[in-house]
């Protein structure tokens, strides 16, 4: 983000947050492919103008989803409070909630597995998500609400995967992910053959906290 802290005149305010509206719009149904030549259009300024507070598309979504990513963190940490009682209710919920903010915004789908793209403020508070999400799976594990060796990387592969299927199917099935987490919930659930471990590189990162 811009570090000049300085209050910006009333035409250049209206400009800014006619950017980030329209950003806003573009970047949920569009992803993070974008350019800012386009967002310019749809907002009704010059590209030059955006060019002045935002030097790439990736800075522009940071501060478009802080908010987002600040209502997220918020979110994750009453899932895992909820888990000491009803572990199994949290984690569902959790689950089907996380789905969900991929499905309906793009662009944020986008930065919950790109989190080096973005401000300060959405990395900080995607990386308060990514420890109450420990707290969540944590406790859900002890509870016998998941499978023994269900880990919390399995939740990466879930937006992974539900990634490419929102990629191939908004248009023809737009309610898929929903049958896709219902299905993949009671995989957590249930236990069954052992499965392949997870990479290691992923559980390096959780052991590291970092996300």
């Amino acid at each position: 983000m811009s570090t000049d802290k300085r209050p910006l005149r009333a035409d250049a305010e209206r400009n800014r947050q006619a950017i980030i509206c329209a950003a806003g719009s573009v970047l949920a149904q569009g992803g993070s492919d974008v350019t800012l030549e386009h967002i310019a259009d749809v907002a009704g300024v010059g590209v030059g103008t955006i060019y002045r507070r935002f030097s790439s598309v990736e800075e522009l979504m940071g501060v478009v989803l802080e908010e987002k990513m600040r209502r997220y963190a918020e979110r994750t940490e009453q899932a895992a409070q909820q888990a000491e009682t009803e572990p199994w209710v949290a984690f569902r919920e959790y689950v089907m909630f996380i789905l969900e903010q991929q499905a309906t915004d793009a662009a944020f789908s986008d930065a919950l597995l790109s989190p080096r793209a973005g401000t300060d403020l959405f990395r900080d508070e995607l990386s308060r998500a990514f420890r109450a999400s420990v707290r969540l799976v944590d406790r859900a594990r002890e509870a016998g609400a998941v499978r023994a060796d269900f880990d919390h990387s399995d939740l990466y592969m879930l937006q992974h995967a539900a990634r490419g299927l929102l990629r191939g199917t908004q248009r023809t099935a737009p309610l898929a992910w929903r049958r896709f987490g219902e299905y993949m919930l009671q995989a957590f659930r249930e236990s069954g053959e052992p499965l392949t471990p997870p990479s290691k590189i992923w559980t390096r990162t959780l052991a590291a906290g970092q996300h």
